[in-house]
């Protein structure tokens, strides 16, 4: 009986002792760049004292392990101006990224109960969405010859778009957070923004306007929202006249880090970029990157995100920021009408957005010169892109509309789809709308009819908007009629579904556009 005592109390420190490490390890699941921690930090100052300078270390933070502090420019997220509270007293709101002696688990711990501390985390590791690094095109007109070759000019109609409404995205800025470009490539020399004092892009990492970069990544998906038209017969933009504002990010060829994209995101938002384009993701949903594409989106930006390539879907796995409400997270479509094998899916319908193409897409290569050099890459980090670019083409065309706006008008006008991946989903088939440009540049001004169902007695009189010929006593007005872009409302009469009911008619957009009046056979 004492050895089963003692066997008992044994496991249960066993499993206690246990418990917190495992929850440590929960909690700080994920790579992230070693003995650096993001806090974001809230000061005070009584009257006459005077707060503690961004560059030094507050007490509360040195007693955590913290060693040195920089205050990442977030004031376009965050209220980080000094305020002055009723009692004369001072307060600041500042976020670090700093150093620490002591392991980051550790720190972090600390930090949860340290005075002035909102919120802290590591600076996580987060990852571009392409399934593989850049293949060199030697010979591109095996693939490719002009942009009218693009194997998915058929399903996005991009040149059908342009003609149409005469737009190539002019004037509005696509902020590309990616691992740089060659800002003087023809692809992309006439089409770079610049601040007012001609720095061409931001580097979110070291803080400096050098956007050199890491790999090709960003002047692949750079190339496909925006590249030059003219240079390249294998390479043109989806907004060939739009702006590129390039942000660096990456802190190696194929990942960034938390703290550079918020802080990205925070410079094209005080830059007045008119779009976010954001090829990557991450598993965890952080709050700070939450809050940074919520003041993006409520400052009037329209941001895009690619939803991941784990072939994964939502119920099982959600992908940041792609999944938040306040970005269009966009899937990657293949040539057979499906989802390519690597994106992620969404089941549930509520986080992931629409399909873009996203296998073997074609855009510039990393060169400070080349106007023949190519890449084809795949993921649904080339697919974002194309989203951005239309969204360039749909602003430049209604440049009064609000993201809100433009997001019911991509989802609405994308009424051709494509389904999940048969290889990767074999119980179900899930179905996702195709982004069509031509359809969206319409959508706005797209006008609703309405035709008779065949088979039925109905006749339509669209000189004095009346519909004659429905039996008495009808249940459902759909048997006879069907609405043509647009949707109905049937308002009965008092007496139920008789002479006199009311069939209205609105626009895809939601505008009441016209009232038809229901007469009944043998009525007048």
């Amino acid at each position: 009986m004492p050895k089963k005592i003692f066997s008992v109390i044994f496991c249960a420190v066993l499993i206690f002792t246990a418990l917190p490490l495992c929850a440590s390890a929960e909690e700080f699941a994920g790579d992230y760049v070693d003995g650096e921690v993001i806090i974001k930090y809230n000061q005070t100052a009584a009257p006459g004292e005077s707060l503690v300078l961004d560059s030094s270390v507050p007490d509360s933070l040195a007693e955590c392990g913290i060693t040195n502090v920089k205050e990442l420019k977030m004031q376009s997220v965050y209220d980080t101006s000094v305020r002055t509270l009723a009692d004369s007293s001072k307060e600041k709101t500042t976020v670090y990224l700093a150093q620490t002696s002591l392991s980051v688990e550790k720190t972090c711990s600390l930090l949860k109960n340290a005075d002035g501390v909102i919120s802290s985390s590591p600076n996580y590791l987060m990852e571009f969405d392409s399934v593989e690094m850049p293949t060199e095109v030697t010979s591109p007109t095996s693939l490719f010859t002009t942009y009218t070759d693009w194997w998915f000019n058929g399903i996005v109609q991009v040149p059908d778009a342009w003609n149409e409404f005469n737009t190539f995205g002019e004037g509005k800025v696509i902020a590309i957070l990616d691992s740089g470009l060659y800002v003087d490539n023809p692809e992309f020399a006439e089409n770079i923004w610049e601040d007012s004092a001609g720095h061409r892009g931001y580097n979110a990492v070291e803080d400096t306007y050098d956007v050199t970069p890491d790999s090709s990544h960003g002047s692949n998906v750079s190339g496909i929202a925006a590249a030059s038209a003219g240079n390249n017969l294998h390479c043109i933009g989806v907004a060939p006249k739009a702006k590129i504002m390039p942000i660096k990010i990456s802190v190696s060829p194929t990942t960034m880090s938390l703290g550079a994209v918020v802080t990205g995101i925070n410079y094209a938002i005080t830059n007045n970029a008119d779009i976010i384009s954001m090829s990557l993701s991450t598993s965890d949903d952080y709050d700070i990157l939450h809050d940074a594409c919520q003041a993006a989106y409520d400052s009037g930006i329209i941001v895009v995100a690619s939803a991941g390539n784990n072939g994964s879907d939502t119920a099982v796995m959600k992908r940041y920021p792609a999944a938040y409400d306040c970005v269009i997270a966009v899937m990657a479509l293949g040539k057979d009408g499906q989802l390519c094998s690597f994106s992620n899916y969404d089941s549930t319908g509520n986080y992931y957005n629409i399909a873009a193409p996203g296998y073997a897409i074609i855009g510039p290569a990393d060169s400070p010169t080349s106007l023949t050099a190519c890449t084809a890459m795949s993921g649904t980090s080339q697919a974002t892109p194309i989203i951005s670019g239309l969204a360039a083409l749909y602003l430049s065309v209604y440049p009064d509309h609000t993201p809100e706006e433009f997001r019911r008008a991509l989802l609405l006008s994308s009424t051709d789809t494509c389904t999940s991946n048969s290889s990767v989903v074999t119980d179900t088939v899930y179905t996702y709308p195709v982004a069509n440009a031509l359809k969206l540049l319409r959508f706005p001004n797209t006008t609703p009819s309405i035709s008779s169902v065949p088979g039925t007695t109905t006749v339509i009189d669209n000189n004095n908007y009346y519909i004659h010929g429905l039996s008495e006593g009808y249940e459902n007005i759909g048997d006879y009629i069907s609405v043509n872009d647009g949707t109905y409302e049937f308002i009965p009469t008092i007496n139920g579904n008789g002479t006199g009911s009311i069939l209205r008619i609105y626009t895809l957009s939601g505008e009441a556009y016209r009232d038809y009046t229901i007469i009944i056979f043998g009525d007048t």
